[in-house]
């Protein structure tokens, strides 16, 4: 598993272009039903007023939040046009989360939101520029809920792709979402499982909930402990629960200030390695070149960032250069011949799927 493939399993075979997925369910059921009431919950501890939503769809749970909470929804097509025709309360946003930067918010709004991106990430061709997004906005905001169906539990340990779902470029099981997202500088303080629908109420979704860089090492912890306690509990075991959590909040944080514990964020900035690596990713090779052969300057010996200019070589097609660069890593480091290994296997597989 590697980052060129999202850190699914070799050979997996993704969809190369989804239908478009129009958020409409006739039958009743309700999907991930404790995203948004988590999501809820966490905004409630934090004192938090809006919830932005990325990816949003028809945002029937989103729209359910209101007026409790300041609503933002981001999405395209028919999806938003319905949102901005059925609920003209919420502020909608058109946005492309493969071809653009985003969208921004001002500091003071992300500062007191929380942010969903609830089974998005599985729409998306290239689904790097919607973690940098995230990433971005948790910066400011406390924290991020993010959802996708567990592809084994949906489809069977041996299933190879393309998703069942024609809306679906791929699918990740819990612990290559958990590889990727920390990869993106996205470390979840939770990731587990959740309900996929209210009429099954099986556990074949994952969630991952992923602190912003202002919780101190401390929250992180105890954010983690209690989302796996929340889901954990019966609706009724959460209600009776949240009063006191939200006291142990207050005297952990009344504790911090005492004490001055040191802010220890685990949104840690990104290395040159890493920002080397997400412009391979989006394919801003120029810019990853530069990134790279600054770092390789002040750590030449690093094999990593050998490998890395190996890779963007190859994509390039400067065939010799990528031969000379493999070699020099796999000299620093033996074992980074199955990171070769599996760069070309994943090239060749998108080679046959036409991705290349």
């Amino acid at each position: 598993m590697t980052a060129a493939s999202f850190f699914i399993k070799p050979g997996y075979q993704s969809r190369t272009q989804p239908e478009y997925y129009a958020d409409i369910h006739d039958d009743g059921t309700v999907w991930q039903p404790e995203v948004y009431p988590l999501a809820a919950t966490l905004a409630r501890q934090h004192g938090c007023r809006y919830i932005i939503d990325i990816g949003c769809g028809r945002a029937r749970k989103l729209s359910m939040m209101y007026p409790e909470f300041q609503i933002i929804g981001l999405d395209f097509g028919s999806n938003l046009e319905y949102c901005r025709a059925n609920y003209p309360f919420g502020n909608w946003v058109e946005v492309d989360l493969e071809n653009s930067d985003g969208v921004q918010f001002p500091p003071d709004v992300l500062q007191n939101a929380v942010v969903i991106s609830s089974d998005v990430i599985e729409h998306l061709v290239n689904p790097t520029p919607l973690m940098a997004l995230i990433r971005s906005y948790l910066l400011h905001a406390k924290v991020a809920v993010i959802s996708t169906p567990e592809r084994d539990l949906e489809r069977g340990y041996q299933d190879m792709g393309p998703p069942g779902n024609p809306t679906h470029i791929r699918e990740w099981n819990l612990a290559e979402l958990e590889a990727m997202l920390s990869n993106a500088g996205l470390r979840p303080a939770y990731c587990g499982l959740t309900i996929s629908n209210n009429r099954e109420m099986q556990r074949k979704t994952s969630l991952a909930v992923v602190p912003g860089v202002s919780l101190n090492s401390l929250a992180v912890r105890d954010l983690g402990v209690f989302c796996e306690r929340w889901l954990a509990a019966s609706p009724e075991m959460r209600e009776a629960d949240n009063g006191n959590y939200l006291r142990d909040l207050a005297q952990l944080e009344r504790m911090v200030e005492q004490t001055q514990v040191a802010t220890q964020p685990l949104l840690a900035p990104m290395t040159p390695l890493e920002i080397g690596m997400g412009h391979i990713e989006a394919a801003r090779y120029e810019e990853a070149f530069k990134v790279l052969t600054e770092a390789l300057k002040t750590d030449g010996q690093n094999p990593a960032v050998v490998f890395q200019l190996g890779r963007l070589a190859a994509i390039c097609n400067m065939n010799d250069d990528a031969k000379e660069l493999f070699y020099q890593a796999a000299l620093r480091a033996p074992e980074v011949v199955k990171d070769i290994v599996d760069f070309f296997q994943e090239r060749l597989t998108r080679a046959r799927a036409g991705l290349e």
